[in-house]
């Protein structure tokens, strides 16, 4: 019994560690004469963190480059060691980006990209407001072009924003500067979980409304007309812990109430749903409460979908995903729901 249980533990352990790879490079990274060292550690072929050892050997920096675990998102943070900016070490900081990253450095904000910064920066949780937990504000930034799928890219940046996004991403908060990686990528790769596309052609036209036309990619929602458009939704994980996977799509469906538009994004972790009320002209957005909204007294955890009727908000809740037989309806006065928002517009 005692060699079956080694047996195991050893099985275990290197299955485990197996997947696991150290990675060294001991070179002369600025052309000095001084040797540096780069020490990259990775776990089933993304790497994890990073050593970097320079000065002779007397200085180390840790680079934290692996994403929050918890949650899915479009986003990731890697803080940098305020040493590692000063101007002697430019050489150097080129050579280990380029080693442990696999999206390019750009100075160009996408307006994708902005969004969430927008929201990440402004989002306030709110306790005491009947419809909605939480609301956040974005810049409705129109673009004088058509769409153009964003690719994937990092941003150096500074800041308040950097020490928020740093924190709710489980890194470090007392550097100056980090590096914001965005997987573009994933708007356009994203399986259309409800039908049941493996291949989907993003984006996707989803309503024309007077000259404009709404479109959605795997995470993200824009108006577009014939000489402009705007990006005024993109689920995140971490954000609003509404989206599953990064290669699903998040989006569930799309509807309009006067100059609001509202979002209902797929079940997370596959059960509850988040609805959410945007405003794309006044860069308002605003999470809807799902204790209010959906009657979990009575087990009801899901919205199979929502209409707009009149001044009226219908949703339609079932159990979960799986039970389609039980269909409840509840229905919501949209005066007393913008009655809400303009409070909260009135406290702000």
């Amino acid at each position: 019994m005692r060699y079956l249980t080694l047996s195991i533990i050893w099985l275990f352990t290197h299955a485990v560690f197996g997947q696991r790879d150290i990675r060294i490079i001991k070179e002369d990274f600025d052309g000095d004469g001084a040797i540096e060292q780069l020490l990259i550690n990775t776990y089933l072929g993304e790497i994890d963190y990073a050593v970097l050892t320079y000065d002779q050997g007397e200085k180390k920096c840790t680079l934290n480059i692996k994403p929050q675990i918890n949650h899915p998102s479009l986003i990731n943070t890697v803080p940098i060691c305020d040493e590692l900016l000063a101007p002697q070490y430019k050489k150097i900081t080129q050579f280990v980006d380029s080693i442990i990253f696999k999206t390019p450095a750009s100075k160009t904000l996408d307006p994708t990209l902005g969004w969430l910064l927008d929201v990440y920066s402004s989002k306030k949780e709110m306790t005491d407001k009947r419809y909605f937990t939480s609301h956040a504000t974005f810049n409705p930034k129109i673009r004088k072009t058509f769409y153009d799928p964003p690719t994937s890219h990092r941003l150096l940046a500074k800041g308040k924003i950097i020490k928020k996004l740093n924190t709710i991403h489980g890194k470090t908060d007392s550097t100056s500067k980090s590096w914001i990686t965005f997987d573009a990528e994933k708007l356009n790769k994203a399986r259309q979980i409800t039908k049941f596309n493996l291949r989907p052609e993003w984006p996707e036209l989803v309503d024309t409304i007077g000259s404009s036309r709404i479109f959605k990619t795997g995470h993200s929602i824009y108006m577009e007309t014939d000489t402009a458009h705007q990006i005024f939704f993109v689920a995140d994980g971490i954000l609003y812990q509404n989206l599953q996977k990064l290669k699903w799509e998040s989006i569930q469906q799309i509807g309009k109430y006067k100059d609001y538009f509202l979002v209902l994004t797929h079940p997370y972790p596959g059960m509850e749903n988040k609805l959410f009320l945007v405003h794309p002209q006044k860069g308002d957005l605003f999470e809807f409460n799902n204790d209010v909204i959906m009657d979990k007294e009575n087990y009801y955890y899901n919205i199979e979908s929502f209409e707009v009727m009149e001044d009226e908000l219908f949703l339609f809740l079932r159990e979960s995903p799986e039970f389609i037989d039980d269909i409840k309806e509840v229905n919501f006065p949209f005066v007393l729901i913008l009655q809400n928002v303009n409070q909260i517009k009135r406290i702000k």
